[in-house]
């Protein structure tokens, strides 16, 4: 890399302690920690229960370290998780012109910023490129290539993008929508399923049933023509997988989670077009499962559970 400035990190927490420390840990053991700017983004409690959690984080955000600066911003009350994350993303991109951003159950590899960096930097003047990505699916995993590849979905378990991307954004989940089916794109945008899962999440988001930011970005970036880097192997992983975070509820922490970059080499760029193969691999991940293989799936990691408590 040449640059001699790094893109600054908007990291977002809440009302977890313990994976606020390890996330920030990692993140401080990264190799150019100590040459990027980190801005925490501390929301406030919603109710009583949480505030004790809230404290224990904001006590333990206000000795960070490790970083060429560190500045930290309390909510005086409860944004909620899509407006905290909104709003610090958009003062730091509007400032700085590019981010990467962590959330508070977000382990990363010591390269992930070494990563992401050369990514921005390499994509920064290709407004087809809306989204570095840090993290890859174990579904696609063997089936990469070391400078990674193009696709639809965002990957935004650690991730990046500019300013020029980011003055896109739209919230209004049901005008999205709205937006992909008058352009005629609603079937693409569903991979061709039958199913529409896609568009079932923008209904569910514009219904209040759930409360993202993200599936929002993936349409409007979707709508535009726009593609994220994923890369070759994974330089995160998710450790909200215990029936602590918002969305992600309880599950086999193996099932979302590779092994971590144990190294790096510098990216090439490679043609920014939708990469056909992954888009088949992430399409029949999206496929609705029949009634027995639900049933088998179910029984498996029932036993895996029992399996890990004899232990």
């Amino acid at each position: 890399m040449t640059q001699k400035l790094f893109s600054p990190i908007a990291f977002f927490s809440y009302n977890r302690p313990d994976h606020t420390r390890r996330s920030l840990e990692a993140l401080r053991a990264n190799y150019l920690a100590s040459q990027s700017r980190l801005f925490i983004f501390s929301d406030g409690a919603k109710n009583d229960s949480a505030k004790e959690g809230v404290q224990q984080v904001r006590e333990y955000i206000s000795s960070v370290d490790g970083f060429a600066s560190v500045d930290v911003v309390e909510r005086p009350h409860n944004y909620g998780c899509a407006k905290n994350i909104i709003d610090g993303i958009t003062q730091v991109v509007n400032e700085f012109g590019r981010v990467i951003v962590v959330e508070d159950d977000i382990l990363t590899s010591p390269y992930f910023l070494s990563y992401m960096n050369d990514a921005l930097e390499l994509y920064k003047d290709d407004d087809n490129v809306a989204v570095i990505s840090g993290y890859l699916h174990p579904m696609y995993y063997g089936h990469t290539k070391p400078d990674g590849f193009f696709s639809y979905d965002l990957g935004t378990w650690g991730w990046g993008t500019w300013q020029r991307s980011w003055k896109d954004y739209e919230y209004d989940a049901a005008k999205i929508l709205k937006q992909i089916q008058d352009a005629g794109l609603e079937d693409k945008y569903n991979y061709g399923l039958k199913s529409k899962p896609c568009s079932t999440w923008l209904k569910l988001q514009a219904e209040g049933k759930i409360g993202t930011w993200d599936y929002q970005l993936a349409a409007v970036m979707f709508l535009l023509g726009r593609l994220t880097l994923r890369p070759g192997r994974t330089f995160t992983n998710n450790i909200g997988f215990d029936g602590t975070g918002l969305h992600c509820g309880t599950y086999d922490y193996n099932a979302f989670n590779l092994h971590l970059a144990e190294e790096y080499h510098p990216l090439k760029k490679i043609p920014v077009e939708l990469d056909m193969s992954m888009y088949e691999i992430c399409r029949k991940s999206l496929m609705p499962r029949s009634l027995p293989y639900r049933a088998v799936r179910k029984i498996w990691r029932m036993f895996k559970r029992i399996i890990l408590k004899r232990q």
